[in-house]
């Protein structure tokens, strides 16, 4: 339900935060980025479903990396409007990244406990390089200290939904992120 500028989900009131507009000329800056520090290589792209396919989608095709490669891994923390605290691998990877430079697309770091545990299995599978892009981050939550090598956007620790960001896998479909009202 909408009403005005404010989107009704479960209950619960979001206000725009981020616009379409905002949030595309963020992503290009990090493909450029990306671009620049991969030139000449073939890079895998690991885009963590199920958040991040709208930013991993709009990310790659900013790079213009023609000789890359997408996959997907799924990794579940989240419950409602908060990190479980715990991090579970619901879809594993398939392709073989030995001696390959992976970088690993996330929608939002929060506690660092996923990131953190993405590296540590991924580094088991003997790749060149593991970097890692999100579209945004919350250093205020970090309770890792894990700083992602890409960041489109530093925000407070509030919950937000759009730009496949979801609350119960609602709302992922919002052009425009949103943030929950306070008050």
């Amino acid at each position: 339900m909408q009403k005005e500028n404010q989107i009704i989900v479960d209950g619960l009131t979001f206000i725009p935060y981020l616009n379409c507009e905002t949030i595309r000329t963020e992503v290009e800056r990090v493909g450029k980025e990306i671009a620049r520090d991969y030139e000449g290589k073939q890079p895998i792209f690991l885009c963590v479903l199920t958040g991040a396919f709208v930013f991993a989608s709009d990310l790659i095709r900013a790079t213009g990396l023609t000789d890359s490669k997408i996959t997907f891994i799924r990794y579940k923390s989240y419950e409602g409007t908060s990190s479980s605290g715990s991090v579970k691998q619901i879809t594993g990877l398939t392709d073989d990244i030995s001696g390959r430079d992976v970088v690993i697309i996330e929608d939002i770091v929060d506690t660092g406990l996923t990131a953190c545990r993405m590296i540590e299995d991924l580094k088991k599978q003997n790749p060149t390089s593991v970097k890692f892009a999100t579209l945004l981050y919350k250093p205020e939550s970090s309770q890792t200290g894990f700083v992602p090598d890409y960041v489109a956007f530093k925000i407070p620790p509030k919950f937000i939904i759009g730009y496949g960001l979801d609350l119960d896998g609602k709302a992922r479909n919002l052009p425009d992120i949103y943030v929950i009202k306070e008050g």
